[in-house]
Formats: structure tokens, C-alpha cells, sequence
């Protein structure tokens, strides 16, 4: 399991109980079921993270709904999964995926129309951000237009024209470190 990888789970985990718990302390014990569709690779330290979590005296206790197979980057599968996920009879209050683009963005737009928010840590695609299209999806990670804003940045300060910029079209979070 990479470190990388069990930190950003838990980060995101931890940071979507903070919220949950700020805006709905009630005093009782809440029950928040998690579904995912990961990749294969990614169950190690999504179960790292949760055990993490339920370390925590909080009062949520958090409950994951896995699917048994792995996401590949095919938009007919995924969302096919994603249906039978939304059929069983446990209703669920998110969904957390590493899908990759073209998936992730059929993905949250099928889970809009059921009200269900969708976390990413792994997609910075600036498609994705259009709060209009997908409002309830979710990065973890900075957006394109984040950087985007860096790169003004730094052409205003040493008053640079032109320069070049070489980048990689896919998934970076997904990447081995």
C-alpha cells in the first residue's frame, strides 16, 4: 500500500466527516454509508483509512458499500455498476470514486439526477468544475484552473510572452509516485 495513497484516503475521509459532523452535530450517533467504485488497487487504503477514522471518538459511524469488481475505464460498465449500486436496497448518502475522466464525468452526471454527491481524489479535470453541470461532485485534489493560475502568476513575474508548457492529458493522481 502506498503512503501517498492511504494519506490522501484518509484525508478525504476524514475531511468529508469533519464536514458532515460540523453541519449535522447533533448529539446522536449518525450512520453516513459510503459507496465507492475503485479501482482494484485502491481497497487497501480505502480500509486504512476507515479504520483510521473509526480510531476517532466521533459520533459517525461510517459504513463502506463496495462492489465486488473493479472499475475499468469503460463508461458503459462503470455506469452500469453504478445503477446496480443505486438498486440495492441499502440506500446510500455518497459516493467516493478514483474513476478515471471519461468515466468520472458520466459517472457524476448519472448520480446528480439521484442527489447523490460524488468525492474524487484523483481527477483535476477542468470539465469537471462546471458547478452547473455536475453540483454535487466533488475534488479532493486542485483543479486545472488552479494551476492555471500559477502559471499567470509566474509569466507576470518575470514578464515573460511566450513560454512553453508540456502536459500530460489523463489522470495524475492515479500515477505511482
Amino acid at each position: 500500500m502506498n503512503d501517498t495513497e492511504s494519506f490522501r484516503s484518509y484525508f478525504i475521509l476524514l475531511l468529508f466527516c469533519l464536514i458532515i459532523f460540523i453541519n449535522h452535530g447533533s448529539g446522536d450517533r449518525k450512520k453516513i454509508i459510503l459507496n465507492s467504485l475503485f479501482t482494484h488497487s485502491s481497497y487497501p487504503s480505502i480500509n486504512f483509512a476507515l479504520q483510521q477514522i473509526d480510531s476517532l471518538q466521533m459520533d459517525i459511524i461510517l459504513e463502506l458499500n463496495t462492489t465486488e469488481e473493479i472499475i475499468p475505464c469503460d463508461v458503459g460498465t462503470s455506469v452500469k455498476i453504478l445503477f446496480n449500486i443505486i438498486n440495492k436496497k441499502n440506500w446510500f448518502n455518497v459516493l467516493i470514486s478514483d474513476a478515471c475522466q471519461n468515466v468520472l464525468s458520466y459517472i457524476a452526471e448519472a448520480a446528480t439526477y439521484f442527489h447523490i454527491p460524488v468525492f474524487s481524489f484523483t481527477e483535476s479535470d477542468l470539465s469537471l468544475s462546471s458547478i452547473e453541470r455536475y453540483p454535487l461532485f466533488y475534488h479532493v485534489v486542485p483543479s486545472d484552473r488552479a494551476h492555471n493560475l500559477v502559471r499567470k502568476q509566474l509569466l507576470q513575474y518575470y514578464n515573460w510572452t511566450r513560454f512553453g508548457l508540456i502536459y500530460q492529458h489523463g489522470s495524475k493522481y492515479t500515477l505511482v509516485s
